[in-house]
């Protein structure tokens, strides 16, 4: 069997690892153990920001990430173009704030100095 073409889904029932294949994502599929349907589509797959206005945590659907989300909270839009900027980013003393400080997302951040 070939498995590099394969996801490993939980089920939510059981917390069993189902193996899918790929051509069966987003297709009905039920657990080998316990036998209840399992989430196969995209409603699995959530990104989670931070308002920039608010500070609150915001969980968005990847089906509804171009649906033009907003805060839960404040109902201020939240910047989901952030998501897919390329990576890594050169931070610098003038973008310092702008990069990390005010970014909705999670940051790790690599610091080297000569010595």
């Amino acid at each position: 069997m070939n498995q590099t073409n394969t996801t490993i889904v939980r089920c939510a029932s059981c917390g069993a690892g189902n193996r899918i294949p790929a051509e069966r994502m987003g297709t009905p599929a039920k657990c080998g153990k316990c036998g209840s349907e399992l989430s196969t589509g995209d409603e699995q797959t959530a990104y989670k920001m931070r308002c920039s206005g608010c500070g609150a945590k915001n969980k968005i659907p990847a089906s509804k990430i171009n649906a033009g989300p907003k805060c839960g909270k404040c109902s201020t839009p939240l910047p989901t173009g952030e998501l897919f900027k390329p990576q890594p980013v050169m931070v610098t003393e003038a973008n310092f704030d702008g990069e990390i400080l005010k970014s909705p997302l999670p940051a790790l951040m690599f610091a080297w100095a000569p010595w």
